[in-house]
């Protein structure tokens, strides 16, 4: 995928909404640094599965798998609340200050599908993981990215090799309802 393609979707991410008007997200192609990157991620899940006692088989397989997907994707970007971005300063309560960084979590999901919908028009194949999310330590240290940026998901972009099975969705009168 061409770079010029990246900065398209990374310019839709940008028309999204967002609270304040704060655009409090910043994006990360990761690619000198995607190895490092993923293998610390990756550490931390194998530690967390340890922790929960899980299967060593589970924990291999899914390593392995997570492993071929990242490793494989043309593209792997990391997606981020810029918390210098967000207005915590306003409040004197920290209710407040904590929605403030649940907003912050709102606008980037916000931008994340203005991504996931550009690069279906663009023909692409994308996957939201929010797995960085259980790893976020880990990821920051492989990064230096300092606590103000806080990693909250994965997009992998690239073009599909095979034609995704349709999910299955919930019907309409489980997801809707007028009162």
């Amino acid at each position: 995928m061409s770079v010029k393609k990246l900065v398209r979707l990374i310019k839709a991410a940008s028309l999204a909404p967002s609270a304040h008007n704060s655009q409090p997200w910043l994006f990360i192609a990761l690619q000198n640094s995607r190895e490092r990157v993923i293998h610390a991620m990756l550490e931390a899940w194998r530690k967390a599965m340890l922790e929960d006692e899980r299967p060593i088989e589970l924990i291999q397989s899914t390593i392995a798998k997570f492993e071929r997907r990242f490793e494989r994707a043309p593209v792997v970007l990391l997606c981020c609340v810029d918390h210098s971005a967000l207005y915590y300063d306003r409040y004197k309560d920290e209710q407040r200050k904590k929605l403030e960084g649940v907003l912050g979590h709102h606008s980037v999901a916000a931008a994340i599908q203005n991504i996931l919908l550009a690069a279906a028009f663009m023909g692409l194949g994308a996957c939201w993981y929010s797995a960085p999310l259980f790893c976020q330590k880990a990821i920051r240290d492989a990064l230096a990215l300092g606590d103000k940026i806080e990693p909250v998901a994965l997009l992998t972009l690239g073009y599909p090799l095979k034609q995704p099975k349709r999910k299955k969705l919930k019907p309409l009168k489980a997801i809707f309802k007028i009162l």
